[in-house]
């Protein structure tokens, strides 16, 4: 790693693995900001075809590039190496296959320093795999939030999506906070716990980050035991609700109850002889669910679906089982 350019406003960090067809672009974009003082931390994961060497040729070409070569770790293990050399104020993460508008970190640096927040986010514009775009959420508001307000908000997982990328984030913010290593949904792990380090985050409804949709995520890959990370992530995320922001929690547990019927739901259909095993993802409180449907704020379809539960969690699969694809789609 040959450090060339000092002390930037802001480090920008992409964890690149096997994506020599959309790396250029993404880099390009970047290198492309109306907001120029920063430096480029491309952290190349281990990758078996051309993107390391994508990597070296773009830093020879602009001093604000730094390149890292390391073992195969995972997304996760890479976004923490370059954390670890990382020498701005503010730190940025985009993923090797997206791409950014021209202007995204100049507002979000802007907004940072005007309203004093600790992190900064834009709304995403979503691009699927036959080239639509759609608005990752149809509000074009802009909102100032303190931390209550913010956990109020991210479990729901809409304007303050789990992604970092779309943010950018006061390095005094990760002291002791790295991504998680290993899991899936590692996005989902950082985002409450970072927030919570945080006292004021500003949102723009502005669409800045442009996102590739990959039908070969691991989310989107056909049902593997090791989607049952979710389940454990959110559960590790309903307790530290619960310690930390008890009047929101029941409803984070809620959250947990219907990804657990879900991931049930996928265990019946693709390990129907071990389902019994994981009757566990559905085990319900009911005394959480009751104080739910007493809610007269709370989302209707959800509270339906939590009353039928509250009868028998087993009808309630057995409706997820018959109408997945408009219940999914609903929520």
């Amino acid at each position: 790693m040959e450090r060339k350019y000092m002390n930037p406003q802001i480090s920008i960090i992409v964890p690149v693995f096997n994506v020599e067809d959309f790396l250029q672009y993404c880099i390009e974009s970047i290198l492309g900001q109306t907001f120029n003082d920063f430096e480029l931390i491309l952290v190349n994961d281990g990758s078996n075809d051309q993107s390391g060497d994508i990597c070296e040729e773009y830093s020879k070409k602009d001093k604000r590039i730094v390149v890292i070569h390391k073992e195969n770790g995972g997304q996760s293990s890479a976004r923490n190496r370059g954390i670890d050399v990382a020498r701005g104020a503010y730190f940025g993460f985009v993923d090797s296959d997206d791409w950014i508008h021209k202007d995204m970190y100049r507002t979000l640096y802007s907004n940072a320093v005007e309203t004093g927040a600790d992190i900064t986010a834009c709304n995403i514009m979503q691009y699927d795999k036959n080239s639509t775009k759609h608005l990752y959420f149809h509000d074009t508001t802009n909102y100032l939030y303190d931390r209550k307000s913010a956990m109020n908000e991210l479990y729901l997982n809409e304007r303050l999506t789990f992604s970092p990328c779309n943010k950018l984030y006061s390095r005094n913010l990760f002291q002791g906070i790295r991504f998680k290593e290993g899991y899936i949904l590692e996005d989902m792990d950082f985002a409450y716990r970072i927030i919570h380090q945080s006292n004021k985050i500003h949102y723009t409804g502005q669409a800045l980050y442009y996102y590739r949709y990959n039908e070969n995520s691991t989310m989107r890959k056909t049902f593997s035991k090791k989607r049952l990370d979710e389940y454990e992530v959110r559960k590790n995320m309903y307790s530290f609700y619960l310690e930390n922001y008890p009047s929101i929690a029941n409803e984070v547990y809620a959250e947990l109850f219907l990804t657990g019927l879900m991931l049930y739901i996928n265990i019946e259909k693709y390990y129907r002889n071990e389902k019994s095993r994981y009757k566990y993802l559905i085990d319900i409180d009911r005394n959480k669910i009751k104080f739910l449907i007493a809610d007269k704020n709370y989302n209707r379809k959800k509270k339906l679906l939590l009353s039928v539960a509250f009868i028998s969690p087993n009808i309630l699969v057995k409706i997820y089982r018959l109408y997945w694809d408009k219940i999914k789609k609903d929520l």
